[in-house]
């Protein structure tokens, strides 16, 4: 297992961390790898919510058909349209 060692770690949440260790009965080190990993597992299941939408919608969307290069292009252009405008709206 690895080893590493955090510094500059704002007070605030240093006092909070070692709180919630004392509250759960675990070390400091064990609060904060405990924590990680739920935040990483919050991202994995949101990832995996977003993929299984997509699957759902694609299944919903009907029959496959072939691509043809006018549909490829036309996806193309309203995918760069939309993200020029975001970049201007920032």
């Amino acid at each position: 297992m690895a080893e590493y060692t955090l510094k500059n770690i704002p007070e605030e949440i240093y006092h909070r961390a070692q709180a919630a260790a004392e509250n759960s009965l675990r070390s400091l080190n064990q609060e904060i790898i405990f924590r990680l990993r739920k935040s990483f597992d919050a991202e994995d299941a949101r990832t995996s919510a977003l993929h299984a939408k997509w699957v759902m919608e694609a299944l919903a969307s009907g029959a496959a058909k072939p691509l043809k290069m006018a549909d490829l292009d036309a996806a193309f252009a309203r995918g760069t349209k939309r993200a020029t405008a975001r970049k201007v709206a920032k």
